[in-house]
């Protein structure tokens, strides 16, 4: 199965399917991970609909939804549309503190989410069809919440780290799709560089720091409010035997 879907308006969308994790493997065509489904294109849309997409989460902010254009998302009326605002006016400034690695800046976000982070894992385990999550880039929010899911079904280390990588092969035409947008473009010039990598070092810290924390991803959940009833329909909705 092919993990990466090729589409005109975004360059950063993939399947997180055929992971080994724990009791089995993670489905394929059930969950996926994108950067800017605003810049979806017509043909774009048809595809994820063939695709049996129930739900978008919307990981970006307010600030950013005004800024890329306002108005409906493209997938509306085909997926429900749920707004998960994980970097907002409170933690944004998280992500400019150099004194800090970016693990460390993920770590903080994830903790200061509200409930964005616990409503995503949410509205994951329950659609009733393919669910997608996604923010600006498709890196940073969508890898935290991709380490979580993939975390709390007992992925691999070593996979979930693999799979923030991924993303490093499409940063330049992320970037320079960024740089067309002028709210993107003027904080451009105050965000970090380390902001624009995806280094497979920075998922394993991570994983450390929260593991050391609150002793793996399924505890972070539990103190933002998803408890073990929300992951056990997690799992159930995302893992499957493995094929033999």
């Amino acid at each position: 199965m092919r993990r990466e879907i090729v589409l005109d308006g975004c360059v950063n969308f993939r399947d997180l399917g055929g992971y080994i994790a724990e009791g089995g493997q993670v489905r394929w065509r059930r969950l996926f991970r994108s950067d800017a489904l605003h810049e979806l294109t017509g043909p774009d849309v048809a595809a994820l609909r063939d695709l049996g997409l129930s739900t978008v989460i919307d990981l970006r902010s307010d600030f950013e939804r005004s800024h890329d254009g306002g108005g409906p998302h493209p997938l509306a009326g085909i997926a429900d549309i749920i707004e998960a605002p994980v970097i907002d006016r409170h933690n944004g400034v998280v992500m400019g503190d150099t004194s800090l690695s970016l693990a460390q800046r993920y770590a903080r976000i994830m903790e200061s989410s509200g409930t964005a982070l616990a409503d995503t894992v949410r509205a994951i385990a329950a659609a009733p069809g393919a669910a997608v999550f996604h923010c600006a880039a498709g890196k940073d929010r969508t890898g935290m919440v991709s380490a979580v899911v993939l975390g709390v079904l007992g992925v691999a280390d070593e996979d979930v780290i693999a799979d923030y990588a991924l993303t490093g092969r499409n940063l330049a035409r992320i970037e320079a799709r960024l740089a067309g947008n002028a709210a993107y473009g003027r904080t451009a010039a105050y965000v970090p560089r380390d902001v624009m990598t995806a280094d497979a070092a920075t998922m394993g810290e991570l994983i450390a720091d929260l593991r050391a924390r609150h002793g793996g991803m399924a505890g972070l959940l539990d103190s933002l409010g998803a408890g073990p009833d929300v992951l056990a329909r997690l799992r159930a909705a995302l893992i499957e035997p493995v094929a033999l």
